[in-house]
């Protein structure tokens, strides 16, 4: 291969928008930016997660870190997300 058919190759790879595998609720999902906010990434399942629940980051080795909507998050394949209930009321009737 020449060195002018390997740079081709390199610029359309540069030109490509790069993948992130993530998880929401361990399911996995595949987003191309680099950075999202959490109204963005509360769209990625289909359907939007419910405005009743909240989004939280998990951060191995600190604590979970709630995600509001206008938050920014740096994307890396791997990362992980999950939901709970955004209120809990403990000892009430379901």
């Amino acid at each position: 291969m020449s060195d002018k058919q390997d740079q081709n190759e390199q610029e359309a790879d540069e030109r490509k928008p790069k993948s992130y595998r993530i998880q929401i609720d361990r399911v996995h999902y595949t987003v191309t930016q680099n950075s999202m906010t959490g109204a963005q990434l509360r769209a990625v399942p289909d359907p939007d997660i419910a405005s009743d629940r909240d989004l939280f980051e998990v951060v191995p080795g600190h604590p979970d870190r709630k995600i509001d909507h206008t938050d920014t998050v740096a994307i890396d394949s791997g990362k992980r997300f999950f939901t709970a209930p955004a209120h809990i009321n403990p000892g009430s009737e379901q």
